[in-house]
């Protein structure tokens, strides 16, 4: 279903709109560049790159940039926007890229969109993919008025299942620090900061010390 969703969203999406909010982005670096800069990460991967907006501001910084999206259609979007970018069609949960690719990956408004289950599967295999030493940087929203006005159910795992209105066939999961905690394998160096109404989840493969 949640598949489902972000196909049919993103099949459905307003690029004239899409090109208008590209114009707007600031090319200048933000907290996560800022982070990867001071790490200095060369290559990075935008793990669901959406329309390639981030991608784009990534390749303006300087960096060398991959990245996927579970949705072609977002795919031949983010092509448009970051055309120097090496993006493909694939799952968060099943990347296909080998191990230790990457200095780098960012994953923003990602893993708060799929089932805490399915988090719990996503934070290992982006970690393989990351080069020993390297850094992962996820982004995860807390619940503002609308997540939690739109019509919904709750699972077991505390996943909003969205059941009607605008929404239909989403999932969300409003993240806590100890919940976020929670998803991230007990071994792996982790730095949790807030981030406006949200978290930044910054991960260290391996010795963070570079």
């Amino acid at each position: 279903m949640r598949q489902n969703f972000w196909q049919e969203s993103w099949k459905a999406v307003n690029r004239d709109r899409i090109a208008e909010y590209g114009k707007a982005v600031s090319p200048t670096p933000d907290k996560i560049i800022g982070i990867l800069q001071n790490y200095h990460a060369k290559s990075v991967c935008d793990a669901g790159c959406g329309c390639g907006i981030y991608a784009a501001k990534l390749l303006a910084s300087g960096f060398t940039v991959d990245g996927f999206d579970l949705s072609t259609d977002a795919v031949e979007i983010a092509r448009e926007h970051a055309p120097t970018a090496r993006l493909k069609t694939a799952e968060v949960c099943s990347t296909g890229y080998p191990s230790g690719c990457f200095d780098a990956i960012v994953c923003r408004d990602v893993l708060d969109h799929i089932g805490k289950q399915d988090a719990e599967l996503a934070i290992p295999e982006l970690l393989r993919i990351l080069k020993p030493g390297g850094i992962l940087i996820a982004t995860l929203d807390a619940p503002d008025e609308e997540y939690c006005r739109e019509p919904h159910a709750v699972n077991a795992d505390g996943d909003f299942v969205y059941t009607g209105g605008k929404w239909t066939g989403m999932v969300f999961h409003p993240y806590s620090r100890e919940e976020i905690m929670q998803i991230i394998p007990p071994s792996v160096r982790r730095e949790i900061m807030e981030d406006g109404d949200g978290f930044l989840a910054v991960l260290y493969h391996g010795n963070p010390d570079r």
